[in-house]
């Protein structure tokens, strides 16, 4: 692997951390700011795309709304080749006194600078359980 593919490797990988953090920090500008102006997102795949920063913040307000707390937790596989990358994580939403978690695998896009441009994300949202 070139140093260049590395670099580029460990950029998009911290774009990645950064994604989850914000996410879990209630950080909507900062996670929003990540995507590129004319990005688009498939969350869950199969649901009409969310295009463009106004779509995604909007996107952001309905997956907050109902839950007292949200997290993205790693799940130990990050794969970057190139300007893609796909990653698992389970999302935790905490409703009262109960935390639910499904897992996901998200694939992304990335432009030169390093913002997302495509987001998808793959998961079954009958498969959100208790945790315990």
């Amino acid at each position: 692997m070139s140093d260049q593919a590395a670099d580029r490797g460990a950029l998009l990988r911290g774009k990645i951390e950064t994604y989850m953090a914000c996410f879990a920090a209630d950080d909507r500008d900062g996670w929003v700011e990540l995507f590129a102006p004319d990005a688009w997102i498939e969350d869950p795949v199969g649901t009409p795309r969310r295009n463009g920063r106004d779509e995604i913040a909007a996107f952001w307000d309905e997956t907050h709304a109902v839950p007292d707390k949200i997290e993205l937790v790693p799940l130990g596989i990050t794969t970057v080749i190139g300007d893609e990358a796909i990653f698992t994580m389970q999302a935790r939403a905490t409703l009262g006194n109960q935390v639910f978690g499904i897992d996901i695998i998200d694939l992304m896009t990335f432009d030169e600078a390093g913002q997302i441009t495509t987001m998808r994300a793959f998961f079954d949202p009958t498969a959100m359980k208790p945790l315990d």
